[in-house]
């Protein structure tokens, strides 16, 4: 069961943090991705996934790039 409200975006950065050091530090995943991959990947909507990267760049955890997110 997700969490209700800012609990479920607080969730899902921790889960990006873990996927990009996984993966060398980049996920080709951002906010331009289809909603599709998006759920494909962490099975959250968009909306959600939006809130989560914007909270980890406003904290300078990562950089938004064009053709995904990459760690700061």
């Amino acid at each position: 069961m997700h969490q209700p409200g800012y609990g479920k975006v607080e969730e899902l950065t921790d889960k990006i943090l873990t996927r990009l050091k996984d993966n060398q530090g980049f996920l080709a995943l951002s906010d331009l991705s289809p909603p599709e991959a998006i759920y494909n990947a962490f099975g959250v909507s968009k909306k959600v996934f939006k809130q989560a990267i914007g909270a980890l760049y406003k904290k300078k955890l990562v950089l938004i790039e064009k053709d995904g997110i990459r760690l700061g």
